[in-house]
């Protein structure tokens, strides 16, 4: 699921969450546009994004941050896809 890492998830990202919890699909949330906010308001996006992660039953526990401009956390969410696939037997 991906989240604009400047506002951190609004309405229609918790919308999504709560139909992959309800169809028992694991999702990974990413935060995105990492590189856009100061890091005080990227920290505040990751509480906020954790917080409301934490009880999900479908969610992966780790919140990735990314920036498609920068490059940064493209390199941990590749290796995430990548154990996906290898796990899953696709």
């Amino acid at each position: 699921v991906l989240v604009d890492g400047r506002h951190g998830p609004r309405a229609n990202d918790l919308t999504v969450m709560n139909e992959l919890d309800k169809a028992a699909v694991s999702y990974q949330v990413v935060l995105t546009k990492g590189d856009k906010p100061n890091q005080r308001d990227l920290e505040s996006a990751i509480r906020a994004t954790k917080a409301a992660t934490a009880k999900r039953p479908a969610a992966h526990p780790e919140v990735l941050v990314t920036s498609s401009e920068t490059k940064f956390g493209m390199d941990v969410l590749r290796a995430e896809i990548e154990l996906l696939v290898r796990t899953s037997g696709v």
